[in-house]
């Protein structure tokens, strides 16, 4: 998925008058990878968070190639944007496979 893509799905969110827990946890993920300065430790309470709420997420980053996992304490600012970008596309592509159609919420 490019970023153009993700941004207008963002876009059409951020309009929407409800929206699912998926969704926000897109909006949410978003948001912490483009905070002006990167804020380490709300990074690092959202990736918890989409751990926790998407172990399915979880388990396909983690077993990607030459992934290691690391304690918190060892994660850098360029690990945890890794992360959240993986788990922001993995967001996506469940949302969108939710709708089938791939329209999702720009329907």
């Amino acid at each position: 998925m490019t970023d153009q893509q993700i941004s207008a799905i963002i876009n059409a969110l951020r309009f929407a008058n409800e929206i699912s827990p998926l969704q926000k946890d897109i909006l949410d993920t978003w948001n912490t990878l483009h905070k002006i300065p990167f804020n380490a430790e709300s990074a690092h309470k959202q990736i918890i968070s989409n751990n926790i709420n998407h172990p399915d997420i979880f388990l396909t980053i983690s077993m990607e190639p030459g992934i290691v996992q690391k304690s918190a304490e060892a994660l850098t600012q360029n690990d945890m944007i890794f992360t959240l970008r993986c788990q922001l596309d993995g967001l996506v592509a469940k949302e969108m496979a939710t709708h089938g159609n791939g329209n999702c919420i720009l329907s």
